[in-house]
């Protein structure tokens, strides 16, 4: 799979309407499980668990322009759903037929944006989930 294909986007209505992240250089998944030590006296010196609490996140860098197209969001769009704690609904992964994706709700939690002497500007955020993350072919 070329990474090209994969994208973040973001819904503010549900899901019912996408608008995918706008000038993405790349794009991260995260998904992890906590666990739970159930050692004891019989576990003969060795470290035992139990599953834990799952948790995911979603990043991504891009380069900024503030005219973006009209299914598409922007720096200022991520600045504003930081500013007003907006909870999105997020998808991960491919757009096309009968790839992945990942889809769940999330809060952006950070965004940043670098301007250096001569250099592209550019921005970085991260989303954490809330609740469940599903994984389904793109239909």
């Amino acid at each position: 799979m070329n990474a090209t294909d994969v994208v973040i986007q973001i819904s503010e209505d549900g899901g019912t309407s996408y608008d995918v992240i706008g000038r993405c250089t790349s794009a991260s998944l995260s998904v992890s499980m906590e666990t739970r030590d159930t050692t004891t006296k019989d576990s003969a010196g060795w470290q035992e668990n139990l599953e834990g609490l799952k948790s995911w996140s979603v990043s991504g860098d891009g380069l900024v322009t503030y005219s973006v197209g009209a299914d598409t969001d922007g720096p200022n769009d991520l600045f504003t759903l930081l500013n007003n704690r907006t909870k999105v609904k997020i998808k991960f992964g491919s757009t096309t037929t009968d790839e992945l994706d990942y889809t769940g709700d999330a809060f952006l939690v950070s965004y940043e944006q670098e301007a250096g002497v001569e250099d592209n500007v550019t921005y970085s955020f991260s989303f954490t989930g809330t609740g469940a993350l599903t994984q389904a072919a793109v239909s």
